[in-house]
């Protein structure tokens, strides 16, 4: 019996950050512009901003029998309260990608093999003039550096599930986000 391939992947940050805007983005790139096997799921507390938000999506070969991540190929962690909740569930030789700018401290960073920390909200404040677009500079950075989804298939995600007076502004973070990963 062949052994399925399945990637899992974790955005997680505060509500406001864009993280369940960043999972449907990314599945909506693999499943629909790229006809593969993707689901997505979302998590997050009552607060509308600033309370936690999680949403996970699921890459497969084949159909996808359970929709959320437990044990993480990549984590996005974007604040410190996510990447002390969640780190430890990244699985091992797995990918985490820090936002430095609200996070300071990695639980058992000794331990992680695979560890980039980039200051995606301060970057995207700078060249921008809005941190909310780092959730998108970071999906740049991811299919740089792993391949799992081309940039071209993340544009056309943005260009279908972002308010139209954003798609411009979305596509260069993903363009800066994807110079980042190649430079790294």
């Amino acid at each position: 019996m062949k052994k399925r391939n399945r990637y899992e992947i974790a955005f997680t940050g505060a509500g406001g950050q864009g993280m369940i805007l960043a999972g449907l983005v990314m599945a909506d790139a693999v499943a629909i512009v790229e006809n593969r096997y993707a689901v997505q799921s979302a998590m997050y507390g009552p607060e509308a901003r600033l309370g936690s938000s999680r949403s996970d999506v699921i890459i497969s070969d084949s159909e996808i029998g359970y929709p959320k991540a437990t044990r993480p190929d990549l984590l996005l962690v974007m604040n410190q309260d996510s990447c002390t909740k969640y780190t430890k569930l990244l699985k091992e030789n797995g990918l985490l990608i820090c936002d430095t700018t609200y996070v300071s401290h990695i639980p058992g960073e000794k331990n992680i093999k695979n560890l980039y920390k980039i200051p995606f909200s301060r970057i995207a404040r700078s060249e921008f003039g809005t941190p909310l677009v780092a959730n998108i500079m970071a999906l740049g950075f991811i299919s740089a550096k792993t391949g799992i989804v081309k940039k071209e298939s993340l544009a056309e995600a943005i260009k279908r599930r972002v308010k139209e007076k954003f798609v411009n502004l979305n596509l260069k973070a993903l363009e800066r986000g994807y110079e980042l990963g190649k430079e790294m």
